[in-house]
């Protein structure tokens, strides 16, 4: 989405004010982790300190802080999975924008009086986060309908942000020690999933596609868009009336059902569709009155071709059999590492190699289902980012749609298996995995 380059004038006071704030955090946690330090904590605790620091500093700095810092939640292969598990706390509710606001952005893209468009709207919003918020309403025709409003001047904000991350992401990557961390091409990164999910046309083609995937089946919906009041800044869906999916004990819906119904969802999109929702916190998972799994917030999905499907698909077969190899050279497949000739070379890959093989050999003797497979994909991205292994951000987020999963799955059901209820899609899949990276 196309967005105003920002002022020089306006970049210079916006990167004033986040280097004021970030001066403010870094004195804090400075002060903090002294006085841990000082009293002997261990390393567990300020770690988790720095995280809450972090969690802050994001939180204050707003808008585009706070989509980042929820994508960077997503990627403990390029953050410390300290930094990365106080990030899953980060919430958008950043209060809500006037009222006269949405009338204004609704009357000037859809060209019409909301008295005209809609029978009734309600001028208090359901929700509100940092870039959207969303109000209830009803169409003519008497349909109930979610109303998702883009906020005022958000865009430009966004570019503004993203530019100070920019210079401050070349100001690291001249550092010697940085360079493989390739901090540009993380913040481009970053940048191209905060505006795709500013336009909210990406979000209805999301949508489109997931409702043509799931067509007819009997227990997953997608709300239904009302195409003709749907545009870069506003989206207009069905309501959806039904229960947050871990709250499921609190109605009449199995919650062993649900926690299955879940999982095989993911397994699904991953598998059979490639298209995978990447956004799946329990806020945007509903169970609807009839017993129906409902899926909200379609702006952010990863995407996997036939090829890394099917290298997904073996690479879980492989952790199946406890094979480490496999895993590391797929996972090193699938990195934008191969084929880099400042990779380290065959050195730097044996040492992966071998860090990952001691790994899973830790999980010899137990069974599949007495382990946490959200755990163990946790800490595997942790092994990439120690030896700066760039995985395809598509791997990573799919394996943190795996770990978001299960650990709702088992909030529902302790008893659920998830290497039992997926085995039969890894080993559908085999693939042929070179022997070792040149």
């Amino acid at each position: 989405m196309p967005a105003a380059s920002p002022s020089r004038v306006r970049l210079v006071l916006r990167a004033a004010a986040i280097a004021l704030l970030v001066t403010k955090h870094a004195f804090l946690w400075l002060c903090g982790w002294l006085r841990l330090a000082l009293t002997f904590a261990g390393p567990h605790r300020r770690q988790e300190f720095t995280g809450r620091a972090v969690l802050a500093l994001f939180r204050e700095l707003g808008a585009t802080f706070i989509k980042v810092g929820q994508i960077m939640s997503t990627r403990p292969d390029i953050v410390p999975e300290s930094i990365a598990r106080a990030l899953e706390h980060l919430q958008d509710d950043v209060g809500p924008f006037p009222v006269e606001a949405v009338v204004s952005t609704i009357e000037e893209d859809l060209g019409r009086a909301v008295r005209e468009i809609f029978a009734e709207f309600a001028p208090v919003p359901l929700a509100s986060a940092s870039v959207s918020q969303v109000h209830k309403a009803r169409l003519p025709d008497g349909r109930l309908v979610a109303v998702k409003v883009r906020r005022p001047d958000v865009v430009e904000l966004c570019a503004f942000d993203l530019a100070v991350m920019r210079l401050a992401a070349r100001l690291i990557g001249a550092l010697p020690s940085a360079g493989t961390l390739a901090p540009v091409a993380t913040v481009e990164e970053f940048g191209r999933a905060v505006f795709a999910q500013l336009d909210f046309r990406i979000e209805a083609a999301n949508n489109r596609r997931f409702r043509h995937n799931f067509r007819g089946h009997p227990d997953v919906i997608f709300p239904q868009l009302v195409d003709e009041l749907c545009t870069e800044r506003i989206l207009t869906m069905s309501f959806v009336e039904g229960a947050k999916i871990l709250a499921t004990k609190n109605t009449s819906s199995d919650p062993k059902r649900i926690a299955r119904l879940g999982l095989a969802t993911l397994l699904k999109m991953i598998f059979e569709d490639g298209f995978v929702h990447a956004d799946l916190h329990p806020g945007n998972i509903f169970i609807t009155p009839d017993h129906k799994l409902v899926l909200l917030d379609l702006g952010l999905v990863g995407e996997l071709d036939d090829p890394h499907r099917r290298a997904f698909a073996r690479f879980f077969a492989a952790w199946a059999q406890r094979d480490g190899d496999t895993m590391a050279r797929i996972m090193f497949q699938m990195s934008h590492n191969a084929g880099d000739e400042n990779d380290g070379g065959s050195e730097a890959y044996q040492r992966y190699r071998a860090a990952i093989i001691e790994f899973v050999g830790k999980y010899w003797g137990q069974r599949l289902g007495d382990v946490q497979v959200g755990k163990v994909l946790f800490d595997m991205l942790s092994i990439l980012r120690r030896h700066r292994v760039r995985v395809n951000a598509t791997f990573t987020i799919v394996n943190i749609a795996i770990a978001v999963t299960e650990g709702i799955g088992k909030q529902l059901d302790p008893g659920l298996d998830l290497m039992a209820e997926a085995l039969p899609y890894f080993m559908a899949h085999p693939i042929d995995v070179p022997a070792t990276p040149a």
